[in-house]
C-alpha cells in the first residue's frame, strides 16, 4: 500500500474494502453495500448502511494524495446507482496506460474517438470499423503500428472485459459507465462541446433522448427523462417546450446495428483556411456489418 495511505488513518475496514474494489473497479451500488457488510463482517467492524456515504467519504480523503476517487453515478439506461474506483488524474489516460503496451493504448485511443465523434450522435461503433481501426495506428513519430485482426479481436473482447467498452447484442461497441466515470475529465478536455451532457442531471450523456426540434441543445437520459416526464400527459421539451416524441435517441438501441462506415463528426476548429465553425469529416470505410455473433 502507498505510505501515504498507510498514514492516512484507514482502518483495517478501509484496507480490505479497497483491496477487493480494486479487483473489481466498477459495482453497481448495492454490490457495493453488500460487499462493505462483508468486510465488516470480516474486521469485525459494525456494519451500518446508512453510514456508507461517510465510509466512502473517507476513503476519498485518504485516496487523494494518490490520484484516486470513488466516484458515484447512474447507468445510463437502467438508472441503477454505481460506482466505480476511478483514476483522477484528468491530463492523460493514466489507469488505461498502466493497463496496456503502448500499441494497445494507442488501438484504445483509436476506439475512443471513432466511438465519441461518431456521426448523429450515435456514441458507438461497429464490430468491422472497430477491426478497421487496427490498421490505421501510428506512433507519435507517424510511424505505422502492427496489430493483426487476431490481435485487435482479443483487444476488443479484454477492452469489455476489463469494462471500458460494452459490446452490444448487435455487435456495437460503445463506452461504459467505467469509461464515463474514469475519462470524464480527459473526455471533456479532449472533445470539449463534442461531449454532451445531459440537460437535467448534468453528467455526460452516450445513451438516452434528444429534443426532435434540431437547434435545440436538450439531451436526456433514459431514466432522467422518466422521471421527469413521469406525471405529464402530454410531455414537452424542458429546454424549447416543444412535443417530446422519445424517439429521437442518442446512442444506439442494443440490437440496432451500427453502420459498417462510420462518418466521424468534424472537429470545430478556428484557422485560416476553414474559419471558426469549419469541420473536418474522416470517413472509415468497412465491409458489411456481422451479426453480432463471434
Amino acid at each position: 500500500m502507498h505510505p501515504t495511505m498507510a498514514s492516512s488513518g484507514f482502518t483495517n475496514t478501509h484496507r480490505l474494502f479497497l483491496q477487493a474494489s480494486i479487483s473489481r473497479r466498477l459495482m453497481v451500488e448495492a454490490t457495493a453495500i453488500d460487499l462493505y457488510s462483508q468486510v465488516c463482517t470480516a474486521t469485525n467492524d459494525r456494519f451500518d448502511r446508512d453510514q456508507f456515504p461517510d465510509f466512502i467519504a473517507q476513503l476519498n480523503e485518504g485516496l487523494n494524495s494518490v490520484e484516486l476517487e470513488f466516484r458515484r453515478a447512474q447507468d445510463e439506461v437502467s438508472g441503477a446507482p454505481v460506482m466505480a474506483l476511478t483514476n483522477t488524474n484528468g491530463q492523460k489516460i493514466a489507469q488505461v496506460a498502466t493497463e496496456y503496451s503502448p500499441t494497445e493504448l494507442e488501438y484504445f485511443k483509436h476506439l475512443l474517438d471513432a466511438i465519441v465523434m461518431a456521426d448523429d450522435e450515435a456514441y458507438c461503433i461497429s464490430s468491422t470499423a472497430a477491426l478497421h481501426e487496427a490498421g490505421q495506428l501510428k506512433n507519435k513519430e507517424n510511424k505505422s503500428l502492427s496489430l493483426t485482426k487476431r490481435e485487435a479481436e482479443a483487444l476488443l473482447d479484454r477492452f469489455v472485459a476489463d469494462k471500458w467498452f460494452i459490446r452490444s447484442a448487435a455487435g456495437a461497441y460503445s463506452l461504459s459507465m467505467r469509461s464515463l466515470l474514469e475519462l470524464q475529465t480527459y473526455l471533456k478536455e479532449t472533445y470539449g462541446d463534442q461531449i454532451q451532457e445531459c440537460t437535467l442531471c448534468m453528467e455526460i450523456i452516450t445513451k438516452g433522448q434528444r429534443c426532435q426540434v434540431a437547434a435545440c441543445s436538450c439531451r436526456l437520459h433514459y431514466h432522467c427523462a422518466g422521471a421527469y416526464f413521469k406525471n405529464m400527459n402530454n410531455p414537452v421539451c424542458p429546454t424549447c417546450h416543444s412535443a417530446w416524441s422519445a424517439k429521437v435517441l442518442i446512442g444506439l438501441s442494443d440490437r440496432t446495428s451500427a453502420p459498417s462506415k462510420v462518418r466521424r463528426r468534424g472537429r470545430r476548429r478556428d484557422d485560416d483556411d476553414g474559419g471558426e465553425g469549419a469541420e473536418d469529416d474522416v470517413k472509415v470505410e468497412g465491409g458489411e456489418e456481422d451479426d453480432g455473433q463471434e
